[in-house]
């Protein structure tokens, strides 16, 4: 067995999904993931003649730590287009990490827009090195390896590559919040606005994150009158009451809540592998 091999194995699984009039490129997709080291599930190499097709396809996603989903005029108007973004949720408890690849213009499904996807529309090959490239640092996010100190200067760092700005937290009234944070945007007119976010970092080991963590995070914001919102970055899952009661706060508390989970935490550094490279080696895992 050569190196890439060896590599390619101790890589957590990658389930491609397709439409079948992207067959072509799927093939050049996989091609370009496995030749980046990528362990890549794809049917036409998975699936034998004679198996239950529908049944393979279920097994092989359930058994990967990544989804791969090809997003195309086809792809959004298939009859189980429905049926796998019901499994989201699913994914989603079991740890799987959604990665929607847009391969050309189409009406993406509302229940999935939010979901930040990768652009291959130009098709070039750059592009799919590029994608293969990225995907090929999956295996380096092994968020037991960092200290919780660690965790928390990573999204800091990542919370600055997406814009925001870091702001003066007092630390006399911190609460258990780690950072103060903002963001500033134009409203439809033209005019600059901005938000403020409370941030609360949980590095979990072997749980989920409780709704204590959540109200603690809301009662902050709403006894500091300059801070407009609350965002909670974890390594880990909501438990379905908490991601309920997530959902409901403004409505309940007036507070709006932003919760980035651990599979849309992976999502996101996909997207900055310099942040990768520099938190997730395990020599440098207690000393960045």
């Amino acid at each position: 067995m050569n190196d890439l091999q060896t590599e390619t194995l101790a890589q957590p699984p990658v389930f491609l999904n397709y439409s079948i009039s992207d067959h072509d490129l799927a093939q050049t997709l996989a091609k370009e993931l496995r030749s980046a080291g990528v362990n890549v599930w794809i049917d036409v190499d998975k699936i034998e003649p004679g198996q239950n097709w529908r049944e393979s396809i279920r097994t092989g996603l359930t058994a990967s730590s990544y989804f791969i989903f090809l997003l195309s005029q086809s792809s959004v108007q298939s009859a189980w287009l429905n049926d796998e973004i019901t499994m989201l949720q699913e994914l989603q408890s079991r740890n799987i990490t959604f990665l929607p690849v847009l391969i050309e213009d189409c009406q993406i499904p509302e229940s999935i827009s939010h979901y930040q996807y990768y652009d291959l529309r130009d098709r070039q090959e750059n592009s799919l090195k590029q994608l293969a490239e990225n995907l090929s640092e999956i295996g380096k996010i092994n968020f037991k390896i960092l200290s919780g100190q660690n965790f928390e200067k990573l999204i800091v760092e990542l919370l600055q590559q997406l814009g925001f700005i870091t702001l003066p937290l007092d630390n006399s009234q911190d609460q258990g919040i780690d950072a103060v944070v903002k963001y500033r945007q134009k409203d439809p007119f033209g005019a600059e606005c901005q938000d403020i976010y409370a941030v609360e970092v949980k590095l979990y080991r072997n749980s989920r994150v409780n709704l204590s963590s959540l109200r603690q995070l809301v009662s902050y914001v709403q006894n500091h009158p300059k801070v407009n919102k609350g965002l909670l970055v974890t390594n880990s899952n909501l438990t379905s009451v908490t991601l309920d009661w997530a959902k409901n706060a403004q409505k309940t508390t007036g507070i709006p809540l932003r919760v980035i989970e651990g599979t849309e935490l992976k999502r996101l550094l996909l997207q900055h592998t310099d942040l990768i490279n520099k938190y997730f080696w395990d020599g440098l895992s207690h000393a960045v």
